[in-house]
């Protein structure tokens, strides 16, 4: 695991999220998402038309994210595109009326028959690299995404964990309490009879066990309260399922140091040249606005952000 994973992933979400009022559900995104989607017949330019665009759209930018943190020393691709996948899972999850059901059929509409789209974007080159990995991963299992999505909350869980230790690595008591969370969901997720035990499921529990391991053994190193966490017993695929990935090479990449992180601005002005923010009431219209903000493209660790105008309109969108 590792904190660049997190500050990715949190940086699509700030980009992207799902909020209710009163009984009525919003979606408010970046419009950067549009550069991902396929082109309207109405119209001349890419454009998200619906949930599904959103979602598969923010699928690809986290992958162009990732593409950065993509790196032997640290960690593996087939890892980050599992995170990837949760990530779709979860967003996919979140939709309360006409949900998908089949995590293969979604993938194969709306982002497998969107390659053209995909291959003409900044995002390609990060598609380009995960999509054999993914197209295995997802295509190979029947993944059900109500299910599937509980196993996002215990990655959750491990993100955070990873996220809060100091750069030092020596301070890791505030770590306790969501490293006790994170096997308290182990144990649930086990004993949840509605959770397919596939071979996703297998290889999914595989990395982020192991990424648990991997946490404690390094507050054990600094602090001995750690010495009390339980020990997650490793997880062995059945015999009938491909290992994509060993525990070898998992134990190998899931660590990086917080100190490789990059701040979470950096890693969001590498997917947004320009960005405009867009509420969208799912069932009743669109209302947006948009901010330009000017980047420093020499410093990726820097910039300044600008105002430049903001813009309000209202049409209707029957999604």
């Amino acid at each position: 695991m590792s904190k660049q994973v997190f500050e990715a992933i949190e940086s699509i979400n700030e980009l992207f999220k799902v909020e209710k009022d009163g009984n009525s559900s919003f979606i408010k995104y970046d419009a950067t998402f549009d550069s991902y989607c396929p082109i309207p017949k109405y119209l001349d330019k890419q454009e998200c038309s619906n949930y599904e665009h959103i979602v598969s759209s923010g699928f690809i930018a986290l992958l162009t994210l990732f593409k950065d943190v993509d790196d032997e020393k640290y960690i593996e691709s087939d890892i980050l595109a599992e995170y990837a996948i949760l990530w779709l899972i979860y967003k996919l999850n979140q939709k309360e009326k006409n949900k998908w059901t089949d995590l293969n059929e979604f993938y194969k509409t709306y982002i497998m028959n969107n390659e053209k789209n995909i291959n003409e974007t900044t995002g390609s080159e990060a598609y380009k690299i995960y999509k054999d990995i993914i197209n295995n991963k997802i295509c190979s299992n029947t993944i059900n995404i109500e299910e599937a999505s509980k196993l996002y909350e215990a990655f959750e869980i491990l993100c955070k964990m990873y996220n809060e230790l100091d750069n030092d690595a020596k301070n890791c008591t505030k770590c306790l309490e969501d490293a006790k969370k994170f096997f308290s969901k182990y144990n649930d997720l086990n004993k949840d009879s509605k959770i397919p035990k596939d071979c996703y499921y297998y290889q999914v529990w595989q990395t982020l066990s192991t990424g648990y391991d991997t946490f404690k053994k390094k507050c054990n190193n600094e602090q001995s309260i750690f010495s009390s966490l339980p020990t997650i017993e490793k997880i062995q695929l059945p015999e009938n399922c491909s290992e994509e990935h060993s525990v070898q090479s998992i134990v190998q990449s899931t660590v990086l140091s917080p100190e490789a992180a990059s701040s979470s601005s950096s890693i969001a002005s590498k997917l947004i040249p320009s960005l405009l923010t867009f509420g969208i009431p799912v069932f009743f219209g669109i209302s947006y606005k948009y901010s330009l903000f000017g980047i420093d493209k020499l410093f990726q660790r820097q910039y300044i952000r600008k105002e430049l105008k903001k813009i309000k309109k209202k049409m209707k969108l029957n999604i």
